[in-house]
């Protein structure tokens, strides 16, 4: 790992030179200076919008607004083309204005917002398991150079969180794993490949998001660590990311009453952002806040004050992202505090330089200069489609295998799954299986209505294979798991820790994630097609600590074959 790191700094773009840096400081305050006040708190915040193409709508609101920043989700993006328009649209929108970061949360796993012809990480859970910080690097590299052919140029990711708690609603399968070691491990080297490969790389949550037990889009999750523990544990990702000069920290919205016995928000709070983050941790990159519309920061108030607070505090920038109402209403908020002094002016200069030092470094302020579209010919990119594929093959965990693995053609075979790429690439590699597709959210009945199928096609078969998704398809296996004497083999495309609905199955895999190539490669080392060689990146039991897996060498059918 030292020698790894040693070369990632070493193969660093080279630093710039004094002259430089001082070139670029009086560009930013001669920019800062040429902007009128609105354009000035415009950059201050990031928005999004729905539509799938440029309208009149769209246009009105980034001119009004100025913001410093874009998001796109899952409802802006139809196919690579569509979206490449879409964006350069956005930057032809504000063609008199400061050109916008234009994000996207693109995480891999569960969190992937572009498909089409990019590298799609199995997600940070399943590169924890390969426990290879090339292969991360490679990853993260991969998936900014595919982004960036399309327009994107910034990317909330990844999560350095340390998934601690078990039942973690919102991190889980998102996290490198359950230590500070683990997640550094993986977590630096895919950051850094990412800012090598031209994405601004913002990490989250600051600051951290991995012990709690509730959603901050639903409620204000409250963590109850020490300060000592805090610092050892939660924050030795964040620290090390720091050191190699992360661009930009995402700001969570949890309460945290060790930094701050007042009970804000980290993502509000002057303990945690110009406090720990400034002047303790000395992160001098962009903060900016995660979305100001979830119930975490709701539930206690308007958006207008609670953005006007954030920058108080030392965000650079908050988010915005979904109600009209509320983008102009924290607009006006900040636009107002400055006017009055409730937001000093220095602070408002101190975020613009932040913000516009980093733009102007990565080269978002010539975006509109650039041609546009012309690299969408490149993908997809074909070693980054093996990257996938080996990242999300090695990724695969064994867990329990009390002689079932690998199930070879002959074995008669019954597959449940929500998901019929995994069903289709079993079925082709055991033309004996019969396969049932399962409804990934279905109703008690809907469920009920499987489970009695799936019971009545397994009465003649040898195993049962059953594709779990989600907690729906975690109690069906657990309702057959009681109710059949069949061997059962699960397969985790989502959560690990679902093995305590049914500690003692016959088989148990996990994939971490549903993506394409995940589903592919389970099927592949299930016949025996692949190695399996991941490891457990958290604890699921004493039985199964972190750093446990089964190891299968491919081969195993064909061994059997040809025994006399």
């Amino acid at each position: 790992m030292i020698f790894f790191l040693l070369w990632l700094l070493l193969g660093a773009p080279p630093q710039a030179s004094l002259e430089q840096d001082l070139d670029r400081v009086a560009r930013v305050e001669e920019l800062i200076d040429s902007l009128d006040l609105s354009q000035q708190v415009g950059q201050l915040l990031i928005v999004g919008f729905g539509g799938t193409e440029m309208g009149p709508e769209i246009e009105k609101m980034l001119r009004a607004l100025h913001p410093g920043g874009v998001l796109l989700f899952d409802r802006n993006v139809r196919n690579n083309r569509q979206l490449c328009a879409l964006i350069r649209g956005v930057r032809e929108a504000m063609a008199d204005e400061v050109q916008p970061f234009v994000a996207i949360d693109q995480e891999g796993g569960n969190v992937v917002r572009v498909r089409e012809k990019v590298l799609v990480v199995p997600g940070a859970m399943s590169l924890g398991a390969t426990r290879d910080p090339v292969l991360a690097y490679l990853a993260g590299q991969g998936s900014a150079i595919d982004l960036g052919l399309i327009g994107i140029d910034m990317n909330l990711a990844p999560v350095l969180d340390i998934n601690r708690a078990a039942e973690n609603p919102v991190i889980n399968v998102r996290a490198f794993g359950d230590r500070a070691e683990n997640v550094s491990r993986l977590g630096l080297p895919f950051l850094l490949g990412q800012q090598h490969g031209g994405a601004i790389t913002v990490a989250k949550h600051f600051p951290g998001h991995g012990t709690t037990r509730s959603d901050s889009h639903f409620d204000l999750p409250r963590i109850e660590l020490s300060l000592e523990e805090l610092r050892t544990v939660e924050l030795a990702p964040f620290r090390l990311a720091f050191a190699s000069q992360l661009d930009a920290v995402m700001l969570a919205h949890v309460e945290v009453p060790a930094l701050d016995p007042d009970g804000l928000p980290a993502s509000l709070s002057p303990r945690v952002i110009d406090g720990l983050l400034r002047r303790e941790m000395g992160f001098e990159g962009l903060a900016v806040t995660d979305d100001l519309e979830m119930r975490a920061i709701t539930d206690r108030g308007g958006v207008g004050a609670a953005a006007v607070q954030a920058i108080r505090a030392g965000a650079d920038q908050v988010m915005v992202l979904w109600t009209q109402r509320k983008k102009e209403e924290a607009f006006q908020a900040l636009l107002a505090a400055v006017q009055d002094g409730t937001l000093p002016r220095e602070r408002l200069r101190q975020a613009l330089r932040r913000i516009l030092s980093l733009k102007l470094r990565r080269g978002t302020l010539e975006a509109l200069s650039r041609p546009a579209c012309t690299g969408l010919s490149s993908l997809p990119n074909p070693f980054h489609q093996r990257l996938a594929m080996a990242a999300a093959a090695r990724g695969l965990t064994l867990v329990r295998n009390e002689g079932l693995l690998p199930l070879c053609p002959e074995r008669k075979v019954v597959a449940a799954a929500p998901y019929p790429a995994f069903l289709t690439a079993l079925q082709k590699r055991l033309p004996h299986s019969r396969t049932l597709t399962l409804t990934r959210n279905p109703s008690a009945a809907q469920r009920q209505r499987e489970l009695e199928a799936l019971l009545q096609l397994a009465g003649d078969s040898e195993v049962v294979v059953i594709g779990v998704a989600n907690a729906y398809q975690a109690r069906l296996a657990q309702e057959f798991y009681q109710k059949s004497q069949r061997p059962l083999l699960v397969v985790s495309f989502g959560s690990p820790y679902w093995l305590k609905s049914f500690p003692r199955v016959a088989g148990y895999l996990c994939t971490y994630s549903y993506q394409l190539e995940a589903q592919q490669a389970a099927a592949e080392a299930i016949a025996g097609e692949r190695s399996l060689t991941g490891r457990l990146p958290v604890t699921l039991s004493e039985n199964y600590p972190n750093g446990f897996g089964l190891m299968l060498q491919a081969g195993g059918c064909r061994k059997k074959a040809a025994a006399p």
